[in-house]
């Protein structure tokens, strides 16, 4: 038998591609991904709190001028009373007439083509022709308090 002297390389397994992906970057985007959210949490929550104060604040300023607006309807009660504007105008040295005077205007009243209720029709004329054209709901506002 023949001996080559020959040295016989060792030959390594042949390794795959790098086609997946390295542990390193993906904890590096992974952590990143973590932080962000992180971060995104407390910046919403900073901004819920700040509106929460806003609209603390809001109804605490409508409340507000809602007392401010039963303090002013108090006033106008107040100042329009019956009272207080008899004494105003006997401040201002005003006084109760001591005639009263009635001004006849000569215009006739409208008649069928403006109904007037009852009260303001001159006395001695009627608001409504009574007849046979009148209708019966004609005749049912008559019989009414208001008409």
């Amino acid at each position: 038998m023949a001996v080559l002297n020959r040295t016989i390389a060792r030959t390594r397994p042949k390794a795959a591609p790098a086609t997946g992906l390295h542990l390193g970057p993906v904890l590096l985007i992974a952590g990143a991904a973590i932080v962000i959210i992180g971060l995104l949490q407390v910046v919403q929550t900073s901004e819920a709190t700040t509106k929460s104060f806003a609209i603390q604040r809001l109804e605490q300023e409508k409340l507000e001028l809602e007392a401010g607006v039963r303090e002013l309807e108090a006033d106008v009660a107040a100042l329009s009373s019956l009272a207080r504007i008899e004494q105003e105008a006997r401040r201002l040295g005003l006084k109760p007439p001591e005639a009263r005077e009635a001004v006849e205007v000569n215009v006739a009243w409208p008649g069928a083509d403006a109904p007037l209720p009852t009260r303001f029709v001159p006395e001695g004329e009627e608001a409504e022709p009574a007849g046979e054209d009148a209708s019966w709901w004609q005749d049912l506002l008559r019989l009414l308090p208001f008409y």
